[in-house]
């Protein structure tokens, strides 16, 4: 963590929030249509999946006390290729997005 203090004594905190990891599924992995996401975060954070294709949301879910998180999409996603991102949110701050995934649901 990076801070500094002003004139005024007053610490400012400048360590960006990092983007969350999709950990399930993987890159090109094919799944059926009850798959679940799964992936890390910082705890308390809430993770935001969304489409690529339209930015829909495919996921809202928050992060639990040891990093983790799991949640299966909230409406099913369409057979076929798919492409995601995350980010995550915390005290109104939000992430950069994570690397976008592709994978294909049967």
């Amino acid at each position: 963590m990076v801070t500094s203090q002003g004139d005024d004594n007053m610490t400012i905190n400048t360590q960006e929030l990092a983007a969350p990891v999709i950990v399930e599924p993987k890159e090109r992995d094919r799944v059926d249509n009850q798959f679940r996401f799964r992936g890390t975060g910082v705890p308390g954070a809430i993770v935001h999946v969304v489409s690529v294709f339209d930015n829909s949301p495919v996921l809202r879910v928050p992060v639990a006390s040891d990093g983790t998180w799991a949640s299966g999409p909230s409406d099913p996603l369409p057979n076929g290729p798919n492409k995601v991102r995350s980010f995550q949110m915390l005290n109104q701050e939000r992430s950069h997005d994570s690397p976008e995934l592709t994978f294909t649901v049967q």
